[in-house]
């Protein structure tokens, strides 16, 4: 057998002991691993009555059968949690080269109970895993944190690291997690729940190797797939665009939010924010994350001027996005500057963004004055938003206010319609009144709004078509019929690909086919089916679906914000909102769930829940 190693790290902050646990292939096999396997742990060993920043709350840091495999676009690890922001389940994924380290140091992922009484941060190679001081890194941001860890741990080797900022230590709701140098676990909050514990940093020296049942068949699958990808259109424009490549299309179909999601159209944003622009004046190089044939990232740099910045992490479409257009800020430098911020503090800039959209058109319409806040929360000032940026990650003055979130924000300030959310987190930055699937699948996403637990946007976007689940392109987006029936096997693959996990853009530039055969070629289970594959994802979402119905969310919160039902008067989307109680209709029928959102037991019974 291979992909999986079968073992995972178990860490009790409070007693300082370490040991580990054994997991059963049939884990792997119903769970995949990632977000899947770690919601399944977690629902055993977690009360529904245990509060985020509870020692009790799990932290769990997951790997997945995929995980550290020569497969393109596989470099991807899981974190899970019950999330501070929206007091429901919390996970994030991001790429790095993280999670392929774990899986080389010879462990599936790693739980974290209780709270250390100083700040500690965990090491790992091999056989050596240990808890050690980390008070001297208490206060440094992630970036400075990281660069101590290169210099002091590396020896020769690498070092990849899971870190969190000062957002995280102050126990900010928007807090991330942040791997290495600009890949981040963003959404959730998860990186408060870190804080909570008094961990400050993972650090991994993994030297092994992941098996395969049948090194041969991958590595002539892994050619194969590398060929495909070469001729690809759609994969070549993310290597040169990056995934900011989507703004222009996305302006043009409806698709991007414009000053706090009220506006449906705004063309001159282009001139300056779009990927020709972003290529020729902030680019440094591209790089990808581990593994990848592709290669997205982005490297700036921004030489003079008041948004200057040494070179990192470069901001991707989502940040563009909150951090520009839906700001009415046209400046890519200052977009550049407060994604850099973020990085460094550790804090989701969807997030982040949302609660600064918030604050600008409460100020516009005297919700909020600027002597109440202690800035001009003016449209598109950037030298308010790094000020507030900098006061949410240490809650001083109004960012006090601002670190619950958008919807406590807006909330307070008798308004609770300026926060654009599912379940407490934001949306991300695509339009469900230009994409009504989007609408469901945020809806019926299992940690909020969320556009990678459901591939909506891969299908109904235009990126993938996969016939051989009966979802062939191209969609129509500006219409509510038979968006019920894609969200139902959108919300499936999504899962499957949180949970081995797999990069959703390299995943929409191949067949689902393939990745049955990446786990066949990787695990030896000649057997595993597309089907199979497809009933791992409703499973894991049922699993998810159950831990919301305990925590008290189910229909009652399956809904759309006002915003998302309010039409624009221009643009592509203009008139166009989503049929939500006719989707979710039809997709309670589908998923087999009764008027409160609860999965009926003959659905539990065909998943083995």
């Amino acid at each position: 057998m291979g992909g999986f190693i079968g073992r995972i790290i178990e860490v009790d902050l409070t007693s300082g002991e370490i040991g580990h646990t054994a997991l059963e292939e049939s884990l792997f096999r119903s769970y995949l691993g990632g977000a899947g396997l770690a919601a399944r742990i977690f629902r055993d060993r977690v009360s529904p009555e245990v509060e985020p920043l509870d020692p009790d709350n799990l932290l769990i840091v997951m790997a997945g059968l995929l995980s550290g495999t020569s497969f393109t676009g596989t470099g991807r690890f899981s974190v899970a949690a019950r999330s501070p922001l929206t007091g429901l389940w919390g996970e994030g994924n991001c790429g790095g080269s993280f999670g392929p380290a774990l899986k080389f140091a010879g462990y599936d992922g790693i739980v974290f109970r209780g709270k250390a009484d100083k700040p500690v941060y965990l090491f790992i190679e091999g056989d050596t895993v240990e808890l050690r001081d980390a008070s001297h890194l208490w206060g440094k941001d992630t970036y400075q944190t990281h660069e101590w860890l290169e210099s002091n741990l590396a020896e020769g080797k690498s070092v990849r690291s899971l870190t969190i900022g000062p957002a995280g230590e102050n126990l900010v709701p928007l807090a991330c997690m942040v791997n290495e140098m600009g890949s981040v676990i963003g959404r959730c909050g998860l990186g408060a729940v870190a804080g909570s514990k008094n961990l400050k940093t993972i650090a991994v020296r993994g030297g092994g190797k992941v098996a395969y049942a049948d090194p041969e068949k991958a590595k002539e699958l892994n050619k194969e797939l590398v060929e495909k990808l070469k001729k690809s259109l759609l994969a070549d424009t993310l290597h040169e665009l990056g995934t900011n490549g989507a703004l222009d299309s996305g302006m043009l179909s409806g698709d991007v939010p414009i000053k706090n999601w009220s506006v449906g159209e705004w063309l001159e944003a282009l001139d300056t924010l779009n990927s020709f622009y972003y290529n020729d004046h902030i680019l440094v190089k591209i790089v990808g994350c581990y593994a990848c044939s592709v290669r997205c990232k982005r490297v700036v740099k921004v030489e003079e001027g008041p948004y200057a910045m040494q070179e990192h992490a470069g901001p991707e479409y989502e940040t563009v996005c909150m951090m520009g257009t839906n700001l009415m800020n046209p400046s890519l430098e200052a977009v550049a500057k407060v994604n850099d911020q973020c990085n460094r503090l550790g804090m989701d800039t969807i997030a982040m963004g949302g609660v600064l959209a918030a604050c600008m058109e409460a100020q516009e319409r005297g919700l909020l004055s600027k002597e109440e806040s202690g800035l001009d929360f003016s449209w598109g000032n950037m030298d308010a938003a790094l000020e507030a940026v900098r006061m949410t990650a240490y809650r001083e003055g109004f960012g006090e206010r601002m670190a619950v979130g958008s919807r406590r924000l807006a909330e307070s300030l008798g308004a609770p319609e300026l926060s654009v959310h599912v379940r407490g987190l934001d949306f991300p930055a695509h339009d469900p009144r230009g994409f009504h699937g989007y609408g469901l699948g945020y809806a019926m996403g299992t940690r909020g709004a969320c556009h990678l637990n459901s591939v909506n946007l891969l299908v109904e976007g235009g990126m993938a078509s996969w016939p051989e689940i009966g979802l062939k392109g191209p969609f129509t987006g500006m219409t509510s019929k038979g968006k019920a029936e894609l969200t139902w096997k959108a919300l499936a693959v999504g899962q499957v690909f949180n949970s081995l996990p797999m990069c959703e853009f390299i995943g929409a530039f191949l067949n689902l086919t393939d990745e049955v055969e990446m786990i066949r070629a990787t695990t030896g289970w000649d057997d595993f089916t597309l089907d199979e594959m497809m009933e791992c994802g409703w499973r894991i979402w049922y699993l998810k679906r159950l831990m919301l119905n305990a925590w008290g969310s189910g229909a009652n919160d399956d809904v759309l914000p006002p915003k998302a039902l309010t039409p624009t008067k221009e643009g592509a989307n203009a008139g166009s909102v989503p049929d939500m109680e006719r989707m979710r209709s039809e997709l309670y029928e589908l998923a087999m769930l009764d008027e409160e959102g609860r999965p009926k037991p003959e659905a539990l019974e065909k998943y083995g829940l």
